[in-house]
């Protein structure tokens, strides 16, 4: 059974600055998170990167679900999930992180420096002297394998985040979250339906420190080791979409199929 929820009576959460694609419609009710498809299915690629999550070593992320919402008259697909931050907590992106104690943008920062090591080198230092944490680097290492096999687009400095203590001002890792922009989820602009996934895959720009996505996984690795064990078998990508059946069609969910199954192939390194 499809699950729905109508939105009308709350309030959208401005996200205009967070995202460098779009505006994505997001709401907090009763302590979990809703987000409305903005540019393709995005609510999609939540829900099935959670549910191969499961099949890692990665035991910290945030766990989607798929849900239709209606809002404003309209039917949109999303996904939700929990709200991982508890009352007294605020999250803290990298970008605040480095107007706080830089009085400058870490996105413009990094264009300082030419050498890829150089900059996850310093960004990784810059965090765990602002923050107090630990393995921060095995922490943005795995970050960017995900992101790497998971194509994700969207990795930006206001979407590499912290929580911040309010009461004692400590720090601690946010799960591995925001994966909306993933998979070539992006039908309305730059991967249309009905391309080829071969040629659309090479338009793919990564971030926040090089547009190549290889480029950033191996200076990480070479930095900090490879982090990423995947377990999930071909029966489990099967599985895993059965959560979002019903709620895309067959077009979208068989493209899908096929980049998991192509990323598994070139990433064979990533599984047990």
């Amino acid at each position: 059974m499809i699950k729905e929820i109508n939105l009308d009576n709350y309030s959208l959460i401005d996200t205009k600055s967070a995202s460098s694609k779009g505006n994505q419609q997001k709401w907090l009710v009763n302590d979990f998170w809703y987000k409305a498809d903005h540019m393709g299915y995005e609510g999609l690629c939540e829900v099935i990167v959670s549910e191969l999550l499961k099949k890692s070593n990665i035991t910290d992320f945030a766990e989607y679900f798929p849900i239709k919402i209606e809002f404003a008259g309209r039917k949109l697909n999303g996904c939700y999930s929990k709200n991982f931050r508890q009352k007294n907590e605020s999250i803290v992106t990298l970008e605040h992180l480095s107007k706080q104690w830089l009085a400058s943008s870490m996105a413009k920062n990094l264009l300082k420096y030419d050498d890829v090591k150089d900059k996850i080198s310093r960004t990784v230092d810059f965090i765990e002297n602002k923050t107090g944490l630990k393995n921060v680097g095995k922490y943005i290492t795995a970050m960017l394998e995900l992101d790497a096999f998971f194509l994700n687009e969207d990795r930006h400095t206001n979407n590499i985040a912290f929580i911040l203590n309010d009461d004692t001002g400590e720090y601690r890792f946010c799960p591995y979250f925001d994966f909306g922009l993933s998979l070539l989820a992006d039908t309305t602009e730059d991967y249309p339906l009905g391309e080829d996934i071969y040629n659309l895959i090479p338009k793919i720009h990564a971030k926040p420190f090089d547009v190549d996505f290889d480029v950033q996984l191996d200076a990480a690795q070479e930095l900090y080791g490879e982090q990423v064990k995947f377990s999930f078998m071909s029966s489990d990508i099967e599985k895993s979409f059965e959560k979002i059946s019903g709620y895309y069609p067959d077009e979208v969910v068989v493209r899908v199929k096929n980049l998991i199954y192509n990323q598994k192939q070139k990433y064979g390194n990533m599984f047990e």
